[in-house]
């Protein structure tokens, strides 16, 4: 019959409405994006939108959710017997191509506050990847239980590497060469003495 709608798996017609909601939320001033716009993006019905979804704000924090649950993975782990400068390298390769990847949605949440303020919703779910991306990072420093100090220099890490990004891909004072090999040094001068490998 033609005109009609493919019934797809729920889980991939959550992630074809997050998709679009991202594209949304970027493009729009959050006060000026409408689950109807995110509903034509994706090809559905507002009422499907709202059936996953609920509320314009629930949506939005599932696309920050979405976008946060899979920061912490950047942070490779499982290569045990790779140098620590070589694992800092790789690692901070694949930082900022996540950036780069998802620069303006990052900007978005990073940068400014996506019209809602300082929500503390979306303040606990980055709060919450930040520190899995240091938890990762100190399993690469430390036999098992990182060091109070360890942790906070991960911490105070995360805060040059955003801004040397911004740096780079918002205010273009930077090359992505001149930023890799600039974190690179921070974070091995920074961890150096606290590393246990």
């Amino acid at each position: 019959m033609a005109g009609a709608r493919t019934r797809l798996d729920p889980g991939v017609r959550r992630g074809q409405i997050l998709a679009a909601a991202r594209e949304v939320f970027v493009g729009e001033d959050y006060s000026k994006a409408s689950m109807e716009a995110v509903a034509e993006r994706a090809g559905v019905t507002t009422g499907l939108v709202n059936h996953y979804f609920g509320t314009k704000r629930d949506l939005y924090l599932a696309v920050v959710a979405d976008l946060a649950s899979g920061l912490p993975e950047m942070v490779e782990t499982d290569l045990p017997d790779l140098p620590i400068e070589e694992l800092i390298a790789l690692n901070m390769g694949r930082f900022l191509d996540e950036f780069e990847r998802n620069f303006d949605v990052l900007s978005m949440l990073l940068g400014s506050d996506g019209g809602l303020g300082r929500d503390p919703d979306v303040e606990s779910i980055l709060a919450d990847a930040r520190e899995g991306i240091v938890r990762r990072m100190a399993a690469n420093h430390s036999g098992g239980d990182p060091s109070p100090e360890l942790l906070l220099a991960l911490r105070v890490f995360q805060g040059a590497a955003q801004a040397a990004a911004a740096e780079w891909l918002r205010q273009g004072r930077a090359t992505r060469e001149e930023v890799e090999r600039l974190l690179t040094r921070t974070l091995l001068a920074m961890v150096g003495g606290l590393s246990e490998r």
